[in-house]
């Protein structure tokens, strides 16, 4: 037996993970690949694996925020003898892209802006696609939560969604 045989929480992340990789690369969904796209550990995002990877540029992720005992998707049950209860993960799933940072004497040119920004919003759609389409999420163990936009930092510019889930 190892971990993954005994964990529905990292089975749930697996799977959104999979999902969103999914619509990434559905022609269909016509938005570029990225150089990684999976579930990520910890309270940050590892922007290293975004950029250097040839014709493709950004990370998409799946990680966990927190985990709770829940009886009600989204709501920690903080009263005394909770450990019967089910469990509640919140968690954050998103996609920075590569954005043209423009050279020393200029930022990123007006077009380069509106070509971010319409990449960005079509990455937020397809971020509820792949949580609400996805076969094997029951959709009333979610709450898809806001998105907020992140950056441009680094060159990177994108957003993520906050969701709670029913374990």
């Amino acid at each position: 037996m190892t971990l993954h045989d005994t964990n529905p929480v990292y089975d749930r992340l697996t799977l959104l993970a999979a999902c969103l990789c999914a619509q990434i690369q559905d022609p269909e969904n016509g938005v570029p690949d990225v150089c990684f796209c999976g579930i990520v550990p910890g309270e940050a995002i590892p922007v290293e694996y975004a950029g250097d990877c040839n014709d493709k540029c950004g990370i998409a992720w799946v990680r966990m925020t927190s985990l709770y005992p829940s009886n009600t998707v989204g709501v920690a049950a903080v009263e005394p003898g909770n450990c019967g209860f089910g469990l509640g993960a919140d968690v954050e799933i998103g996609i920075l892209r590569c954005i043209s940072v423009g050279d020393q004497q200029e930022g990123p040119t007006p077009t380069e802006l509106v070509e971010a920004a319409q990449l960005a919003v079509a990455d937020a759609l397809l971020i509820q696609k792949a949580v609400y389409c996805c076969e094997g999420v029951l959709t009333r163990d979610v709450v898809l939560g806001l998105y907020t936009a992140i950056g441009p930092e680094g060159g990177l510019i994108g957003g993520a969604y906050n969701l709670s889930l029913g374990v």
